[in-house]
């Protein structure tokens, strides 16, 4: 860590008030001269630690931002992942989270000045945890938040220390240590339309023994959301274009778009059977959703011991079990060349005509394919053509993400001098 003490600030301003002392006129030295900092008290100034650094190097000691969220603060805003405890922090932008729908495997991540979640480090009392993927992306849903004391956020680069990992900064949550006694906190959250029901519980126990030489903890919590669909607020039903801000869409919608190599693309008028050269964008909001949901375990459990003067054993282990279901629109066919008998016999006169007329064919000859059901007869034709439909009729697309994690971490620490720590641990 990097300890910077305030007795330097002290003594800076001690020079300071000699030198207007000493510059000031001859009339002025009659007055009486202003009380002098004590030198006792600036000796035994109170040292300043900040976190964000584990090397006490004082080659490494510079003026980074640190952002510190506290657990009052956490409990005041009623965050219930550790994803939404960064959110505020400046320098971070809102990455995959537990409002993410699109793209979401079922993790939460913390991006530090937008340069990606991947070049970050995110520590649990100074220590890494288990990344998610081979990214080394850590899964904030992990944290306990139960037990988080406070939350050091350093958004300025780190690589010195840390390394490549760290350009962005670093992000430290820091659990209560010593804790006894027992505490149960449960909370539930709805919308103003009465729903999105978001449960959680927690369970934290803890005591010390052996006289104070050592602790032990455990917390265990559950969370459990309901989805919240956009299609069930008014003002999210229709999809809006982000620049025009008039309605938009997907084209690959219902009914299908039909293009051909020099011809605009064109869709089935379901009155006619005749192809148009017009077609309705798709609206997916009504399948996407604002609140994702999910069912989350998590235990974590922690232990330190005091073998002898200056010297300690420790451990934690942490379990996460993390149940996501993401909804998005139907699949569908998306722009690929399909091939079509002109005796498809869902395909409208109308428009099997204009196909015909497109590909050189008489109307005797489209009248004969139309008829031709057997590939073996020699009046069977077929026709390409790009093809974008979407498949309402099998419902939205569901991806159920199940992650679950296992991270135990022990060692031994201890002091060798005043000035000579050290910590191993794996």
């Amino acid at each position: 860590m990097v300890c910077t003490s305030i007795r330097r600030n002290l003594l800076a301003s001690t020079i300071i008030a000699g030198s207007l002392i000493a510059s000031a006129p001859a009339f002025a030295q009659g007055t009486a001269a202003a009380p002098q900092p004590d030198a006792t008290a600036a000796s035994e100034g109170e040292t300043i630690v900040v976190t964000g650094s584990l090397l006490t190097n004082p080659n490494l000691v510079q003026s980074n931002p640190v952002n510190v969220t506290t657990a009052e603060e956490i409990s005041l805003r009623q965050n219930n992942v550790a994803e939404e405890v960064l959110r505020d922090i400046p320098g971070v932008v809102p990455s995959i989270g537990s409002a993410v729908n699109n793209g979401n495997g079922g993790a939460s991540f913390v991006d530090l000045r937008g340069l990606g979640s991947n070049r970050n480090i995110v520590l649990l009392d100074g220590n890494r945890i288990v990344p998610s993927g081979l990214v080394g992306r850590v899964d904030l849903n992990n944290i306990p938040v139960a037990l988080v004391e406070r939350v050091d956020a350093l958004t300025g680069g780190a690589s010195t220390t840390y390394g490549a990992d760290a350009i962005t900064g670093v992000v430290n949550f820091i659990t209560r240590k010593d804790f006894a006694g027992l505490e149960i906190s449960a909370g539930t959250k709805i919308t103003e339309q009465g729903d999105g029901n978001y449960n959680r519980v927690d369970v934290t126990v803890g005591a010390n023994f052996d006289d104070g030489r050592g602790n032990a903890t455990l917390s265990i919590g559950y969370q459990q959301s309901d989805p919240v669909y956009q299609g069930d607020r008014s003002f999210s039903t229709q999809n809006l274009s982000s620049f025009t801000g008039s309605p938009a869409g997907s084209g690959t919608t219902v009914p299908a778009r039909f293009s051909r190599t020099g011809s605009p693309t064109q869709q089935i008028n379901p009155t006619t059977g005749a192809l148009v050269p017009t077609f309705a964008l798709f609206n997916f909001n009504p399948y996407n959703i604002f609140q994702t949901p999910f069912q989350r375990y998590n235990i974590f459990g922690t232990a330190h011991y005091q073998v002898a003067d200056g010297i300690e054993v420790y451990t934690r282990a942490l379990f996460s079990k993390n149940t996501v279901d993401t909804i998005i629109a139907p699949s569908g066919v998306f722009g690929s060349s399909l091939v079509f008998p002109y005796s498809n016999p869902y395909l409208p006169v109308a428009a099997r005509n204009q196909f015909c007329a497109a590909n050189g064919l008489t109307a005797a000859q489209c009248t004969a394919a139309a008829a031709a059901t057997n590939p073996a007869d020699p009046n069977f034709r077929t026709f390409t053509t790009n093809v974008s439909r979407r498949t309402t009729e099998v419902g939205p697309r569901i991806s159920d993400f199940v992650t679950t994690v296992f991270d135990l971490r022990a060692g031994i620490r201890g002091d060798i001098t005043d000035t000579i720590h050290f910590d191993v641990s794996g």
